[in-house]
């Protein structure tokens, strides 16, 4: 965090030199993640939860929501801090055995189960603006010069967790919950494009941007500090890498 926290300080210091930047620009966005889980799939989802009728498939894809504030001390980058949100689940309808006072079965029940992963992360973020060196501001052309093309780069941790949800629907306090947690290296890498569709008297833009982005924990913990391990021999990890894709909206002035 004191690298973060440097990383944006050493930024901020640029503008004394900064050639007609913009001044603080604020972001939010949606999108789509695609995610590995491979761990969490292959020994949990795949070989135990969808074997034994618990859950119907795997986590492969999820939604991610993102905040931003962007300092831009000069017209080649910006610099600031961000925060997301991302998260994919799975679910299942596993059966319940019902029994008389004898213990004979006597009927079935349907179960409502969730699996869910998600992760907050929070972390530094700068816009490298390849548009500036093609000087797409100097064009006549109204959509070029109001065009903005760049790479970004996100640096942070994360905060993950992974939650396991079986509910009675017939008797909703009647129900098991548990999760498992971890902290860890995020990094984002993208392209990103975007459109001013208002500039003045604020600057208004909309647009999306895509990449890659890597996310993997370690061994989870629970409640306890515990590793969960199943079947007692498979530590589980969720790896939320893969590609991405985010839609969003900027204001600033």
């Amino acid at each position: 965090m004191k690298t973060i926290i440097f990383l944006f300080l050493t930024g901020l210091s640029i503008s004394a030199n900064a050639q007609n930047p913009n001044k603080l620009t604020f972001e939010i966005g949606c999108g789509t993640n695609k995610f590995s889980m491979s761990d969490l799939n292959e020994f949990y989802i795949d070989s135990f939860a969808i074997k034994n009728k618990m859950l119907e498939k795997g986590i492969s894809s999820g939604n991610n929501f993102s905040l931003g504030l962007k300092f831009k001390p000069h017209h080649l980058f910006d610099i600031g801090i961000y925060g997301n949100y991302q998260y994919g689940q799975t679910t299942g309808k596993p059966e319940q055995i019902i029994t008389d006072d004898f213990g004979m079965p006597i009927g079935t029940r349907k179960l409502d189960f969730k699996l869910k992963t998600e992760a907050i992360s929070i972390g530094v973020s700068s816009c490298f603006y390849i548009s500036q060196i093609l000087k797409f501001q100097e064009k006549e052309n109204n959509f070029l010069n109001r065009s903005h093309f760049g790479l970004e780069l996100n640096v942070g941790i994360g905060f993950s967790k992974v939650s396991l949800d079986l509910r009675d629907p017939e008797y909703n306090y009647a129900s098991t919950y548990d999760y498992f947690t971890s902290q860890d290296f995020q990094g984002q890498i993208a392209l990103k494009f975007e459109y001013d569709y208002i500039k003045s008297p604020i600057i208004g833009s909309i647009g999306i941007k895509g990449g890659y982005q890597y996310f993997k924990t370690k061994t989870v913990k629970d409640r306890n500090d515990n590793d969960w391990i199943v079947l007692g021999e498979y530590p589980i990890n969720l790896d939320f890498s893969g590609f991405f894709g985010t839609f969003f909206l900027t204001i600033g002035k």
